[in-house]
């Protein structure tokens, strides 16, 4: 059987694929920036050390990174540490370089966007301090050198840093920003529908019943509003309890859809209240849909009782009448209110117009 991951599982998941692509960027950036520094430091005649140094510092500090940062409890905290540990080597590689002006600018070009796409100014403030301070103390202790002269082989070698890397960087962030993105739209969609119904809820109806009724008003089209209460939906609640009531909600939703046309919307009002906007339509076809409607959803069986016949009460007001939004919601609530109370199971327009569905339930008393 599938299961979800846990909160703190998730975050492990989030954290370690944060840590790999740091990984990937950190063996990136070494690997290119070891042929530049290279060649300045045989150039300047750097020792065996130095080079060794730099070997290390290319080929198996990315690896230690990983290791310090996917072992730890806090994965995330260790990556900005060795973010800032990095910023330690290119300080220092700068200084041994005598501030070799083209791998080294370069070099600190890459220090501050790779820090600042990686934490913004929280993460590139520590890796700067880091940088600068390392910086001048190798610099002071190997004598203050300054080495402006660079040959074209350094340049050749430096070309792949500045391109290559800022590519991949940029190609990164573009992948972060898409599924930031699409994880934003995601959120939006939740927080706007139903969790039950999978319509929209009241907050995204209350948007479109705006738009509607200024689209009708300027004539774009005709538009009407139907509130639908479930007759009896207390008592289900009562006999039955609440996961019935759900179940039923659910069914009426179901059937809702069934009937209206995929341009038009329905939402969940409130409680057992539903909503549907009709677009491009007329009188009559507003009275024959809430006609299917009434049809479609006194089809609805309970499983726990097959002889319960669903019936709703539904409202209906045209667009065009209404002064503002607010108005052609009052108006169908109203048309509504005048259905339950003439004997549920029908539906009424808000201008007076009655059309009572024919297997409307004799006797039923309003709630």
């Amino acid at each position: 059987m599938l299961s979800l991951p846990t909160d703190d599982e998730y975050l492990k998941i989030r954290s370690l694929r944060f840590v790999r692509r740091m990984f990937l960027m950190r063996q990136l950036g070494t690997f290119l920036c070891f042929f530049p520094i290279m060649s300045v430091l045989l150039e300047n005649g750097a020792g065996k050390t130095t080079l060794v140094m730099l070997a290390l510092n290319a080929f198996l500090w990315p690896a230690v990174a990983y290791l310090l940062s996917s072992r730890s409890k806090d994965l995330v905290k260790v990556e900005q540490r060795n973010l800032t540990i990095d910023a330690l080597w290119g300080g220092m590689w700068v200084a041994i370089m005598g501030i070799s002006p083209i791998p080294s600018l370069i070099i600190l070009a890459i220090q501050i966007s790779d820090r600042y796409s990686a934490g913004g100014w929280k993460q590139l403030r520590p890796a700067l301090f880091a940088f600068c301070l390392t910086f001048i103390i190798v610099w002071s202790a190997t004598g203050c050198p300054i080495r402006l002269n660079f040959s074209s082989q350094t340049v050749w070698l430096t070309l792949p840093l500045a391109t290559v890397y800022l590519v991949a960087l940029s190609i990164l962030s573009r992948q972060l920003t898409v599924r930031l993105r699409d994880k934003s739209r995601e959120f939006e969609r939740v927080a706007l529908l139903d969790p039950r119904l999978h319509i929209p809820n009241r907050r995204l109806f209350e948007q479109r019943l705006a738009s509607a009724w200024l689209q009708s008003q300027r004539g774009t089209h005709a538009a009407y509003l139907m509130l639908l209460d479930v007759d009896n939906f207390k008592q289900v609640n009562d006999s039955y309890g609440h996961e019935v009531g759900d179940f039923l909600l659910a069914e009426v939703s179901e059937a809702l859809r069934d009937v209206i046309s995929v341009k038009d919307v329905p939402a969940r009002f409130g409680g057992d209240e539903l909503a549907v906007i009709i677009y491009h339509s007329d009188e009559h076809d507003a009275f024959q849909l809430a006609a299917r409607m009434l049809e479609r959803i006194e089809k609805i069986r309970l499983p726990c009782d097959e002889v319960y016949r669903c019936t709703v009460s539904i409202g209906i007001a045209p667009a065009k009448v209404a002064t503002s939004a607010s108005e052609w919601l009052r108006h169908a609530d109203h048309a509504l209110y005048e259905t339950k109370r003439a004997g549920k199971n029908g539906f009424r327009m808000s201008d007076g117009h009655i059309s009572l569905h024919s297997f409307q339930q004799p006797g039923a008393e309003a709630e």
